[in-house]
């Protein structure tokens, strides 16, 4: 597998073929008492609050001579909020989003194969890197291989998804036909010294034909799945890695020419 020749891809296709009021009422209320002797008096007072609620009080002062000397109603008004404040709950900490890519392009390789052994056909797609997606869309796209139809929709990620299903059940019944040990179960022959880096111009053409910024790449070499039985040995599916910002992603455009193109023939129907 060459990381550099997209051009392949391209050809892969046509072999295949042939997307926030407060209002502050003032109210006083004041009720007098009929005069009883001409030494009483009637005082009125009103304790303005904030509320409609109101109460009166009636006190009478008699004096020694038993007469009742005076008499003060008191109309207390009270106030409670028209409205309670809204006690608002702290905004919960926004999580962090989980950080795409993986720190080298063998770190990358382990959770490549490892997808395959779990059967998790979406770990796969979310290792691949937006920017080499579009890229590659757009590159196709510029070209007549898709007899006019949008690389976007063809390529939704629906369908790649579903492409990745098809080549890992293709990997599992290999299995089955080898031998009774459970998919999970098995290996890969995956080792560091397995991933080449791409040399300099490989990387300067593979990022001049996707227009792309890549800062390296590397490819896999053959990767053998293994039950313990040497016997049972198999070359399982090619992969390529990018780097971008110091992060490393699954090639998209390696993968879908090297093992995913031949599963999407039905989108070029």
């Amino acid at each position: 597998m060459n990381l550099t020749r997209i051009t392949a891809a391209a050809a892969a296709v046509i072999l295949s073929a042939s997307a926030f009021s407060c209002s502050g009422k003032t109210g006083s209320s004041v009720s007098s008492s009929p005069e009883t002797e001409s030494s009483s008096e009637t005082v009125a007072t009103s304790e303005t609050a904030s509320s409609a609620d109101s109460s009166s009080t009636t006190t009478t002062v008699t004096t020694a001579s038993g007469k009742a000397d005076e008499t003060v109603t008191t109309t207390i008004t009270t106030t409670t909020a028209a409205a309670e404040k809204t006690t608002e709950k702290p905004a919960e900490p926004t999580k962090a989003e989980p950080k795409k890519g993986f720190g080298s392009s063998f770190e990358a390789a382990k959770a490549y194969y490892n997808a395959y052994l779990t059967n998790n056909a979406d770990a796969v797609y979310d290792m691949f890197c937006q920017d080499e997606i579009e890229a590659y869309h757009a590159y196709i796209g510029t070209t007549d291989l898709l007899d006019g139809k949008n690389p976007q929709v063809v390529f939704k990620r629906s369908a790649v998804v579903d492409a990745i299903k098809q080549s890992m059940d293709n990997i599992r019944r290999i299995m089955s036909e080898k031998s009774d040990v459970p998919p999970e179960k098995w290996t890969t022959s995956l080792a560091e010294d397995s991933l080449r880096p791409n040399g300099e111009n490989e990387l300067k053409d593979f990022n001049k034909t996707l227009s792309t910024e890549f800062t390296a790449g590397s490819d896999c070499g053959l990767i053998y799945y293994k039950d313990g039985n040497e016997e049972h040995d198999f070359v399982g599916n090619g992969c390529a890695f990018v780097e971008l910002d110091g992060r490393w992603y699954l090639s998209y455009s390696s993968v879908m020419r090297s093992e995913l193109i031949t599963y999407m023939d039905k989108l070029f129907q």
